[in-house]
């Protein structure tokens, strides 16, 4: 006997008709009468007599559903004893992400997410260089460039845009002005979106959009930057924005912790939350 005989028995027993338990279960009626009929023979007793108004239960089965009911008691309690631990969530969750959306997105929405969970612990990773999640050295981890397939849990939760920027309003020439962006070691799509523009190489070269952002204010030159980081700059026009799409990894379904699945889905939902500020058209 598994829980499938339970289901039907109690299906049948609790409406005494087999159109009513069949449509109960979204089955058909021949499919519960046949799996009574199975649970019979395996019982070696008769469980219900059948006559044209419907299946009346015999003493066995009044029998019976006094112990399915004390299963089902026991199968209540350990469900709601799984529920009561789980959502004791606790433990270091490692985020690895952009430095600017960690600082300008992610940290400002997650106050009222760990007041509610004031038992986790975050640890954020910010940088350029790519944190693996296989070798254990971040939980979940927000890419610009999606990940091979392996396995890992991946899901696009959004795109970036991004555009050329300068300090001034004026018209700016892009052969003559002085270029802004990554350091010759980086290789990122952004950083080859520049040269493929303006055909060169940056004049000013630096490790991280905090540093290319403060010297286009500083007026040193021009260069790509994020929209949603450069609304007090002056967007220098062109055909099309350069957008990304922002991938969210972590661990494949069967190896993420309950914590580590909970804070994935509130970076999810965080991102979305913030997708027209991302993906700025002009």
């Amino acid at each position: 006997m598994n829980w499938d005989d339970i289901r039907y028995f109690n299906a049948v027993f609790q409406c005494q008709n087999i159109s009513h338990a069949a449509k109960l279960l979204s089955v058909s009626p021949q499919t519960v009468a046949r799996k009574i009929t199975a649970l019979e023979s395996k019982l070696k007793s008769v469980l219900f007599i059948r006559h044209p108004r419907g299946y009346n239960p015999t003493a066995d089965a009044m029998v019976l559903a006094i112990e399915v009911e004390k299963a089902e008691q026991v199968l209540t309690a350990l469900q709601n004893n799984f529920v009561s631990k789980s959502n004791k969530f606790s433990g270091i969750v490692r985020i690895a992400t952009p430095e600017l959306i960690a600082t300008e997105i992610l940290l400002p929405a997650f106050k009222p997410f760990l007041n509610e969970y004031p038992d986790l612990k975050i640890e954020l990773v910010t940088g350029i260089n790519t944190i693996g999640i296989a070798k254990g050295e971040a939980d979940i981890a927000l890419r610009l460039i999606q990940p091979e397939q392996g396995d890992l849990t991946i899901k696009q939760v959004g795109t970036m845009s991004s555009a050329l920027y300068s300090l001034t309003e004026s018209k700016t020439d892009l052969k003559n002005s002085k270029l802004i962006g990554w350091d010759s070691h980086i290789d990122l799509p952004s950083s080859r979106w520049l040269k493929r523009i303006t055909g060169r190489e940056p004049d000013l070269k630096l490790n991280s959009l905090a540093t290319q952002k403060a010297a286009i204010q500083a007026g040193l030159g021009i260069g790509i930057l994020p929209c949603f980081i450069a609304k007090d700059l002056n967007r220098i026009k062109q055909p099309y924005l350069f957008e990304e799409p922002l991938w969210l990894v972590t661990h494949a379904s069967a190896k993420a912790s309950p914590r580590i699945r909970l804070v994935y889905d509130e970076i999810s939902e965080i991102m979305q939350r913030n997708q027209l500020n991302l993906h700025q058209k002009f």
